[in-house]
């Protein structure tokens, strides 16, 4: 390079020219986006809206994360990027802290009054519409403890129904601990989904519990339709903030009795049962008048009396609530107290043995209102009495620490849920829904930043194979459907190729990596990709050495992850990727893996950027690679106008950028840095393009 200095007035004409040529750039950008008056402001999925697709084009694909479709739920927080198409709104938004640009169904979406970013002129917006800020209200949560992810649902309920009170439980429990002691395991199944024939709901039930691989088959628990529910799906109904919406927010709802409570309400919730204003055989009452009457007698909330019986018997009269048991003639129990899941299904028969021995709660339960009232005494004195007075904590015990975790009255993981909205039809049918109401809402430590997504329903999430063989050789280990992923072979230094052959268990997944495979000398690594009809993904790793393998290969790290590991560099890595993530995806199966930033410190959290530095260690060597996410520039892990700057700066001479830097800035991966990759990133900042990492 010329060190010589140069004269200015052709270095000023050439910045002008670039930037007149960004201004140009920039100019065309907005005048063909097709923005509307919204774009820009934040919005939201709508208030009691689930599993809403999220979109790679208006009606496209949905788009994924980590293989799974990325649905979204009510108050799911949004940009609103371009509104010119009317069914269609182009948005952007964070999804397991990642973020993605993409397209939303307009009939789900609510823009918000003011744009979330202008915080100075939050006010001064809300007084000129007329509406003004509850600063009580405002102050009223932060003495309650309430987390800032719950308050804009809780502002939302407020505003709609001032009467209401939010009460926070600060639990003490911590989230992860949460998860871990209320998912199923082999000894303690605690969840249970249903899944029929016209909706099996395959990927709600749990892979690990009661699940057989080999046939892609479920044993059931409680009769032939209930299977263990998936962590996943178990983390969901966990989540308080799932409830924070008008109709689901009565799981939190304080069950003691109250005058408000009349039989219209009741009647309500019966309404599609053999109970709705009928009565019993040989009573001058009716369901609903037995009900209020035991509510009031035992101090339970006769709303919840009718929809936790509605809940437990149905909507038809059955052996439990006719009295015309073969075993236990004249026996009732509305409550199905007793019947103990069983995958022989006599559920009924043990329920009824309950209610026709002993003494307490006024058993034996040998007429209706004998049965009703009982049942609302046992759940007001083993529950609501024990502080689980809400459904939410009668169904996940967190506030009766005498038997924290257990004690649990429903094995259905949607039953506060479904509950909740029977009380909801209730209270709106009745039209009390304004009155005074209580909601003690759980509160835990080190929750999830943003509300625990609802996985899909639907498809089979079995990605094993079924059969993996390679001509006529012989696999290490024997091949077996369990879950080693990893198998080796060795071929003569005269075998050029293979043809491998793999086949899946359950028929709707795909298989990727088969055929014929060209083989180099010394070690080969074949991988092969299930992807099952859920879309999750398992990857099975072949090591073919062909004759002797050269160099010492033991000491290499072996990668089975999401990223390309490649001359001392990672790509593919996402923006917004925390390390601990990073290493789990990373997927190296042999090594110790540590990060550190560019100049050295260890890094444990925060996010992964351009820059960092990875060292594995195997067998005593250590290997060193360098992270690299195109379009961050400045190695803080995400993309935003400080990069774009930094690419500015270094296109008309005013800044360099160096390795590893230069190669992020480097969008189109080509040739020098220009006014296109420039051009690339004000796309990505504007919603209109994405960045690709792979």
């Amino acid at each position: 390079m010329n060190n010589k200095r140069l004269s200015n007035r052709p270095y000023r004409s050439a910045i002008l020219a670039i930037a007149a040529l960004i201004c140009c750039l920039v100019v065309c950008l907005f005048m063909n986006s097709g923005l509307s008056d919204a774009a820009g402001k934040s919005g939201h999925i709508k208030d009691g809206v689930t599993n809403v697709y999220f979109r790679d084009a208006p009606g496209g694909n949905p788009v994924t994360d980590h293989g799974s479709n990325i649905m979204l739920n009510g108050g799911h927080k949004l940009t609103i990027l371009n509104t010119s198409n009317s069914s269609w709104y182009k948005v952007s938004l964070v999804y397991n802290k990642t973020t993605y640009t993409g397209y939303v169904s307009a009939s789900y979406v609510t823009i918000d009054k003011t744009d979330s970013s202008d915080k100075n002129n939050t006010t001064a917006t809300t007084e000129s519409s007329g509406k003004k800020s509850d600063k009580d209200f405002e102050s009223y949560m932060n003495d309650q403890g309430f987390p800032e992810s719950y308050k804009a649902q809780l502002r939302e309920l407020h505003e709609a129904h001032p009467s209401w009170t939010f009460k926070a439980v600060q639990t003490g429990i911590d989230w992860d601990d949460l998860v871990d002691n209320e998912r199923n395991k082999s000894d303690q199944i605690k969840n249970l989904v249903q899944g029929t024939s016209s909706y099996p709901r395959y990927n709600w039930r749990s892979t690990t519990i009661g699940y057989n691989i080999k046939t892609d088959t479920w044993a059931s628990f409680d009769g032939n339709c209930w299977y263990a529910a998936s962590d996943k799906l178990v983390s969901y109904y966990l989540d308080p903030r799932v409830y924070l919406y008008e109709r689901f927010v009565f799981a939190f709802e304080n069950l003691s009795y109250e005058d408000s409570q009349s039989k219209s309400g009741v009647e309500s919730i019966l309404n599609g049962t053999f109970m709705y204003k009928s009565k019993p055989s040989g009573s001058n009452s009716t369901y609903s008048e037995l009900i209020i009457k035991a509510g009031k007698a035992v101090g339970v909330s006769p709303y919840h009396i009718a929809s936790r019986i509605k809940q437990e018997v149905g909507s038809s009269l059955s052996s439990a609530t006719n009295g015309k048991h073969s075993v236990y003639p004249g026996i009732y129990n509305f409550y199905n107290i007793g019947g103990f899941d069983s995958v022989t299904g006599n559920a009924v028969t043990n329920a009824l043995k309950w209610a026709s021995s002993g003494s307490t709660y006024g058993r034996p339960w040998n007429t209706v209102y004998k049965s009703i009232y009982g049942g609302a005494q046992y759940i007001g004195n083993n529950y609501i009495l024990q502080k689980q007075n809400t459904l939410y904590t009668q169904k996940f015990n967190v506030t009766n620490t005498s038997a924290l975790y257990s004690h649990q009255y429903m094995t259905n993981v949607q039953a506060a849920s479904s509950e909740a909205s029977k009380v909801y039809d209730a209270y709106s049918g009745a039209g009390t829904l304004n009155n005074s109401i209580t909601f003690c809402i759980p509160v835990y430590k080190n929750m999830p930043d943003t509300m625990v997504s609802k996985p899909a329903d639907s498809g089979n999430p079995n990605n094993y194979l079924k059969s993996l063989s390679i001509d006529n050789y012989s696999l290490t280990p024997t091949f077996a459907v369990n879950t080693t992923t990893k198998y080796s072979l060795i071929v003569s230094e005269k075998t050029s190729s293979v043809t491998i052959s793999a086949s899946p268990v359950n028929k709707n997944a795909s298989v990727s990596g088969t055929g014929k495979v060209s083989l180099s000398k010394g070690t080969n690594t074949v991988k092969i990709t299930v992807k099952a009809q859920s879309g999750a993904k398992r990857t099975y790793t072949l090591t073919i050495v062909r004759g002797k393998s050269s160099g010492n290969s033991s000491s290499d790290p072996e990668f089975d992850g999401n990223y390309t590991v490649s001359d001392g560099t990672i790509t593919g890595v996402a923006v917004s990727t925390t390390v601990s993530a990073f290493v789990s995806n990373l997927g190296c199966t042999n090594g110790t893996v540590s990060v550190r930033t560019s100049s050295g410190e260890e890094k444990t959290s925060d996010r992964i950027g351009t820059g960092d530095i990875v060292k594995i260690t195997v067998s005593g060597n250590t290997s060193t690679y360098t992270v690299i996410i195109f379009g961050d520039v400045n190695g803080d892990g995400i993309i935003n106008a400080l990069d774009l700057l930094k690419i500015q700066k270094h296109i008309i001479g005013a800044s360099t950028l160096k390795d590893p830097y230069l190669k992020a800035a480097n969008i189109k991966r080509s040739g020098m840095l220009s006014a296109l990759d420039l051009l690339k990133v004000q796309k990505y900042l504007m919603g209109a393009a994405q960045i690709m990492q792979q």
